[in-house]
């Protein structure tokens, strides 16, 4: 029997990780997903485990590559979306990212910024990083997307006290300002998290110096 259900993750890899793999426990495989949908199949349950990494920082031919490089190792691979950027038609610009990789273009990386990786449950730990920089480095990036994505509701905010640039009734810039200040909130806790990550992992290194 197959299954969708609609889901958004403001934490989206630890959290939408989790849900996953507590879902594929259940007995449900997935089978795709979309922006918020996620299809899954029935399977045995606890017979799949899943992975998210998040590679919006990086340019699409070094994604193309390292998915191919994952699925030759055995992983099913799925692309995700985090909406984390700002859009001009077909094209979007990430803040957060690095060189070309701040370039998203459809084809190409166009709501791509998440990989989820599926393998059979083999008993052995599914860690995509194993070394402590490197874990460093992923964490890193994910904490960074999200300090973008709090200054960009910053900004707007901001715009709505802009006279000049706002036209909207009190009421509906009262409004506004409530669902930037909630959307604000569900990024700040996940953008806490990944900062005592990386804190903890800074520790961790100086002790393997």
């Amino acid at each position: 029997m197959n299954k969708t259900v609609l889901r958004y993750f403001f934490d989206f890899i630890h959290s939408q990780e989790e849900w996953l793999n507590n879902m594929a426990k259940k007995g449900y495989r997935l089978k795709k997903c979309g922006k918020i949908a996620y299809s899954f199949e029935q399977c045995n349950p606890n017979e799949y485990e899943y992975a998210v990494e998040f590679v919006g920082t990086q340019s699409y031919p070094k994604v193309k590559l390292y998915r191919e490089y994952l699925e030759s190792m055995g992983y099913r691979t799925f692309t995700k979306n985090i909406n984390f950027n700002v859009s001009f038609g077909k094209v979007k610009w990430r803040p957060y990212a690095k060189g070309m990789g701040q370039v998203a273009t459809s084809p190409g990386s166009y709501n791509k910024e998440l990989l989820i990786l599926e393998k059979k449950k083999d008993g052995k730990p599914f860690e995509l990083h194993t070394d402590v920089s490197d874990k460093l480095s992923a964490f890193k990036e994910v904490r960074r997307t999200y300090f973008w994505a709090m200054l960009v509701m910053i900004g707007l905010m901001v715009m709505t006290f802009v006279p000049s640039v706002n036209s909207m009734s009190e009421n509906m810039i009262w409004a506004a300002r409530s669902l930037l200040a909630v959307i604000f909130a569900l990024f700040i806790i996940p953008a806490i998290k990944y900062s005592m990550l990386v804190k903890r992992l800074r520790e961790e290194s100086k002790t393997y110096e």
